[in-house]
């Protein structure tokens, strides 16, 4: 069959575009559900920053592929509400911090997530999602070539 021929329900992407929608409703649900008044975008900043400390804000948007318009919005909220700081690297770059407050956020969510993330692949095997990581893996490179 020629691709152009296809259903949408033969489309891959319409696919991962479905799943992800999903995702992000269960996602909503699950920080209202904690109580946590966050964006995936601001919940996966912090994540970051809890793994890799001291990190420019040009290098914390390229660690979670977001542009800089994207992550200086995200930034202002997280600094406003005291979960992160920004601290002057030099004259054009700012360093990025979790302060104790985002800390104490990060670990309250981090059980539950680990929860959450499982329900989200029940049912799939490690071999599974190794091969799901390299399909996405490679989408993205082939995307990120344009």
């Amino acid at each position: 069959m020629r691709e152009k021929d296809k259903s949408l329900n033969e489309v891959y992407f319409f696919w991962m575009d479905r799943a992800m929608k999903a995702q992000r409703k269960a996602k909503n649900r699950f920080f209202k559900k904690l109580g946590v008044d966050l964006t995936s975008d601001q919940w996966i900043i912090l994540k970051r920053l809890s793994e890799v400390e001291n990190q420019t804000q040009k290098e914390l948007a390229d660690a979670v592929s977001k542009d800089p318009a994207s992550i200086t919005r995200s930034l202002d909220i997280l600094e406003k509400n005291g979960m992160i700081e920004r601290r002057s690297a030099d004259r054009r770059s700012f360093m990025v911090l979790l302060t104790k407050q985002g800390q104490g956020l990060v670990d309250k969510v981090i059980p539950e997530a680990v929860i959450y993330r499982q329900k989200g692949i029940s049912g799939l095997s490690e071999k599974d999602m190794k091969t799901f990581k390299k399909v996405l893996d490679t989408i993205y490179i082939n995307f990120s070539r344009e």
